[in-house]
């Protein structure tokens, strides 16, 4: 019997490690890829279980460190639950453009800070007590997504996403239950869909005043290369942080935005079905809102009148998701409400036709929202696009078809599905992969389409016709934009998921398992386009917080800090060529409507072939006990040849008998999550034996302060402070500190200073020797280079008073900071222990724990990693890592050592120390 995944998946992963140590993993700007471990390329449960967990990264609010997923996600955006309601004002550098808004939506801050809302101040005043009922000027909209990479909660592309991922949660429930993946995907459903109720503001009658669709501004949230627990609200400060200013955007009567409304209501309508049976008070809160933010949408719905139907009743984006029209988000939550609801009133909203009004052969004008799309009933429409953001149309008759049993609408869903799936019966045969279908079903003339049923079993007898086909790469994975093609070719998948459910028919369904598994690795670039999937996978996802950069850089670090499971990359294009590089946000973007489509189709595909006693079943687990956590700080996602956390690099120039410039870099590399730190010091040791001997003493040194980085940085509004001596022991040792207080900067600030001996008044002589100094053994020279510096641990760093760095004279080392979190990971009930701090103090009455290389409390893969490294002399372990490390009780660290931990990990032995025999 073979290995279960997981232990293939462990293995290969400690063997990479073990490689890595001699840099023969990660070649830098490319993707991870082990040739000699291809993936499994239909394990759509892991796939599944992965895709959930790029949500719980692009959580915002100020309860993100309370959930328990990511120790590298914490609290951000805060000031999300002070947005002053007041209009929109500018603080400068731009200038409010009064007409930017669709529908007259007020001020935009495309240019410059700004903050408030799009609401004039009548409008705020007429209804303050619904707005503020607190009083206290503000609204709260903390929580909700982030909506790619960056960071701002835009309306459209967040709607789409909480109701596609609702949508593939709904059809496929059993598989998310038999995968456990359950919780996790009602807490993201929970968590989306709770802020979009906050958003929502209604009146004593229960209607909608206002709903909040954006909170930031696009334009000055993308300069910014920095985590979001970084980017606060300020004016911003040299490179101390990312500051912005997040304004927020309602629809209102004012200001109305009824395609921004209508994609909420259709998401929470969603969550009534998901939850009405396990908690149904929460689902009817769900559904009122639902129901009122509708009948918002469509009382704001204003269409110009003329022939082509423009609606200027559009929310505001700044250009980053601007919207066609709302006809397609007013069906989508009508369609949905009537699966709640049952009321057929819901999709006459959408079918409609006028039929007292008989146009040219007999045909009469549509009257619902499907009149944007077919003008009449002697007409048609083949949808050559696919459910996205933006255009909503593939799911809405994907729910439609199945309750009108209706030609037209079952032909619009199936047609889609064969132009995305098909080719011409020339292109097929010199095709080098399977397609489906080279003909599209006939279901008959046009005009009548509209009025004639169908039922699901009888379109396979139909006759067939010549049609259109979507571009095929020569691998054939089907294309309709090179820009994220994954986000499109599985939202396409769900729908074929959805249509095999319907109908039984499991034609497009192979289709979509073909392209799920170019997407996993079955493709000629030789990886996943889904990052952190098996062992070959693209791992330079344009995202922020994955990169976690302190230099505000895409470049660096690379590789990236944190591994972004679960995260669908851009794609290839159609030469089947991918870019893995974090730049290039062609390829490589990564957003939550990339997501949404995905999670869906694997839940299909899981449902269909990789369920117990179906055909691919042996090839689909979970990975058990999954921590998302893990491996964010060693392994693949670091560069361990730089430190994380909060360390020193040194340098030395101008030495001579008077004394010596000494250059300290400080570096702010907090990771887990990334921090600003209030009150950040560090201290150089020297003595002054030589200057005793001569009978002077502390007060014969002084400093002299050459270079302040913060200082200059910020304009001296604020900088370091050099300390004079500090006596630290009777032995004539000494130590200068210098504090960086409420300069809060992530990354790094270089202070440079001399450490001089006075001239001696009487025999005008200078008395300086560095080689007794504690701190001065690791500087190295930067007069010729002036980066040079080098990493030491004698030059010792604190954090409001603690020892985070470095060993003090007396052999003081770090205390390990830990925070436990009793809550239950998303996908297995364990207890999340974050470290904070690099480093450890232990005492003699600590129990071992072999293994637990880097003395966390845990025994994992993490741990074998860098035992490799400590092995490879690339780490040092500190006394404690290096006792737990000893595996075989030999009292020295080896290759057996890692041997043996590795074999204890795929469960090769069953308890740890192996002592040499």
């Amino acid at each position: 019997m073979e290995k279960p995944n997981f232990l293939r998946r462990a293995a290969a992963f400690l063997l990479s490690g073990i490689m890595l140590t001699s840099s023969a993993v990660l070649p830098v700007g490319a993707a991870t890829i082990d040739k000699d471990n291809p993936n499994n390329y239909d394990n759509f449960a892991e796939a599944l279980q992965l895709a959930l967990c790029f949500y719980d990264a692009n959580k915002c609010g100020d309860e993100v460190a309370e959930d328990g997923y990511y120790s590298w996600r914490g609290n951000c955006h805060v000031k999300d639950g002070m947005i002053p309601l007041v209009p929109m004002k500018s603080l400068g550098g731009g200038k409010a453009n009064e007409d930017s808004g669709k529908g007259d939506g007020g001020a935009s801050a495309a240019e410059g800070l700004y903050v408030g809302t799009n609401m004039s101040q009548a409008f705020i005043d007429a209804n303050k007590k619904y707005l503020d009922p607190d009083g206290d000027g503000c609204v709260d909209l903390t929580g909700g997504w982030h909506d790619a990479g960056d960071h701002v909660k835009f309306g459209l592309p967040g709607s789409y996403s909480a109701s596609t991922v609702g949508w593939g949660y709904y059809e496929f429930r059993d598989s998310y239950i038999e995968t456990g993946l359950q919780k996790h995907v009602e807490d993201e459903l929970r968590w989306i869909n709770d802020y979009f109720l906050k958003a929502t503001f209604l009146d004593d009658d229960g209607n909608v005043v206002a709903y909040c669709y954006q909170v930031g501004e696009g334009n000055n949230d993308h300069n910014y290369w920095c985590a979001p627990e970084l980017q606060v609200d300020g004016t911003y400060v040299a490179t101390s942080s990312c500051a912005v200013k997040r304004p927020a955007y309602f629809a209102t009567t004012e200001t109305p935005a009824s395609d921004q409304t209508a994609g909420a209501a259709a998401s929470l309508a969603i969550n009534y079905l998901n939850f009405k049976d396990t908690d149904p008070d929460y689902a009817q809160k769900c559904l009122d809102y639902a129901l009122a933010l509708y009948d918002f949408s469509v009382k704001t719905h204003h269409e110009i009148g003329d022939a082509t139907l423009t609606v200027d009743s559009l929310g505001y984006d700044g250009g980053f998701y601007t919207s066609s029209y709302d006809y397609d988000e007013l069906a989508w939550a009508a369609v949905w409400l009537y699966y709640c609801t049952e009321n057929y009133d819901y999709i006459d909203d959408i079918i409609s036709v006028d039929e007292n009004v008989t146009g040219e052969m007999g045909a009469h004008p549509y009257t619902g929202y499907m009149k944007r799309i077919i003008s009449d009933t002697g007409n048609c429409w083949q949808n050559i696009w696919v459910h996205c953001w933006d255009t909503v149309w593939g799911g809405v008759f994907a729910k439609l078809a199945p309750v009108t049993n209706i030609s037209r609408d079952w032909y619009i869903f199936r047609w889609n599905l064969e132009f995305w799936s098909g080719l011409s019966e020339a292109d097929a045969a010199n095709a080098s992969f399977d397609v489906p279908v080279t003909k599209h079903k006939y279901f008959g003339m046009d005009d009548q389409l509209w009025n004639t049923t169908i039922t699901a079993d009888q379109i396979q007898d139909l006759p067939e016709t010549d049609g259109a086909w979507i571009a095929k790469s020569p691998d054939g994975f089907a294309v309709v934009s090179d820009y994220g093609s994954a986000r499109y070719n599985t939202a396409a998948g769900l729908c074929a998921m959805v249509y095999a459910k319907e109908t039984g028919d499991l034609t497009f369904a192979e289709w979509s398992k073909d392209q799920m598994e170019y997407i996993l690795g079955d493709n000629p670039m030789g990886y996943a386009y889904e990052v952190g999937y098996e062992n070959n996978y693209a791992t330079h996802p344009h995202h922020r917080a994955a990169s976690c950069s302190s230099t505000q850089s895409m470049d660096e670090p690379d590789p990236q800090t944190h591994t972004l499971w679960g995260a669908l990359v851009g794609g290839p294009d159609l030469k089947d060529y991918h870019h893995d590089v974090t730049s290039d946000y062609i390829y490589n973007e990564v957003t939550d409507d990339y997501n949404a489509g995905f999670c869906g189709d694997l839940a299909g595909l899981y449902h269909f072939y990789g369920a117990k006693g179906k055909e691919l079943a042996d090839k689909n687990a979970v990975i058990p006990d999954f921590n998302m956590s893990e491996n964010a700080k060693y392994g693949y996602d670091t560069d361990e040849s730089t430190p994380t956390g909060i360390y020193v690099t040194a340098g030395k120039a101008q030495e001579n008998d008077a004394g010596l410039q000494i250059k300290i870099v400080i570096h702010n590399r907090t990771i887990d999550p990334p921090q600003f730190c209030d009150d950040l010091r560090v201290r150089y040791y020297f003595n002054i034996d030589e200057l005793t001997a001569i009978g002077e003493d502390i007060s014969m040194v002084e400093t002299r302060v050459d270079y302040d980085a913060e200082s200059a940085m910020t304009n001296n509004q604020t900088s370091a402070t050099i300390s004079d001596p500090v006596k630290y022991d009777d032995n004539g040792t000494y130590y200068i500190e210098i504090a960086w207080e409420h300069c809060n900067f992530y990354g790094s600030r270089v202070y440079q200073f001399g450490l001089l001996n006075k001239m001696n008044p009487t025999t005008y002589d200078t008395t300086w020797d560095s080689s007794n100094d504690y701190s001065y053994g690791d500087l190295i020279s930067f007069e010729d280079d002036n980066d040079a510096a080098a990493i030491t641990k004698k030059i010792t760093a604190y954090v409001d008073g603690d020892l985070v760095w470095g060993v003090e004279p007396d052999g003081k080392t770090p205390a390990v900071t830990t925070t436990t979190t009793e809550t239950e990971n998303p996908v297995s009930t364990t207890t999340t222990t974050t470290t904070s701090v690099i480093g450890s103090q232990t005492t003699a009455d600590e129990e071992l724990l072999y293994g637990d290389v880097n003395v966390d409390g845990k025994v994992n893969l993490v741990d074998a990693v860098m035992l490799n490294k400590a092995v490879s002399d690339t780490i040092t372990l500190n006394e404690r890592g290096r006792k737990n490390a000893d595996c075989d009780v030999s009292g020295e660290i080896n290759g057996n050592d890692a041997l043996i931990l590795l074999r204890f990990l795929v469960k090769l032995e069953d308890t740890l120390p192996v002592p040499q025999s």
